[in-house]
């Protein structure tokens, strides 16, 4: 009987030795104070690629380099044939480019319009640059500041595909956003 009791007897202080050096800590990343600390140290350029990451799935072509993220955006997706007017379809992505701008604040962005070279080299020009701006426009509409974007136009001088072909040419018409932090 005896020995039975102080089986229980040490059975009841293992246990309660086990359960005092088990008990659960809250995780240090938990608190307000080291939330917001591991928050500052992410870089602005990977603050920008996290809010980038919702365009692939849009069909965006994203490109990394070391200070910069580029994002390539099919122009049947952003205008109608021969227009500047930003198409209802690519509202969702711009707004999602407006997003990253807004949540790092020292993003900047360049708004490059490209063209095929069907048409005068002089129209495709000053639609590449109409392009640009109507862009930058509806981003700076979404609450960027417009001083904090350039609209260039490249028109037909920067192609990426063959222009001979009209899968060539659909791919040369584009708007590329290069995104940085300065």
């Amino acid at each position: 009987m005896k020995s039975t009791a102080l089986i229980a007897f040490a059975s009841l202080a293992l246990l309660s030795a086990c359960a005092s050096q088990q008990q659960p800590q809250p995780p240090a990343e938990s608190t307000p104070q080291t939330m917001a600390a591991s928050a500052e140290t992410v870089s602005p350029l990977l603050q920008l690629k996290n809010q980038l990451a919702a365009l692939e799935p849009m069909g965006l072509k994203l490109d990394e380099s070391a200070d910069a993220w580029r994002v390539t955006m099919p122009g049947a997706l952003v205008f109608a044939s021969g227009s500047s007017m930003v198409e209802p379809a690519a509202h969702q992505a711009l707004d999602q480019i407006a997003l990253a701008m807004t949540a790092v604040p020292h993003a900047k962005a360049t708004v490059t319009g490209h063209t095929d070279s069907t048409g005068a080299t002089r129209y495709n020009q000053s639609l590449a640059e109409a392009r640009a701006k109507a862009v930058l426009a509806y981003i700076a509409g979404k609450g960027v500041e417009a001083a904090r974007m350039t609209a260039v136009g490249r028109g037909e001088a920067e192609p990426v595909a063959d222009n001979a072909t009209a899968k060539g040419r659909a791919t040369n018409r584009r708007v590329e956003l290069l995104l940085s932090v300065q």
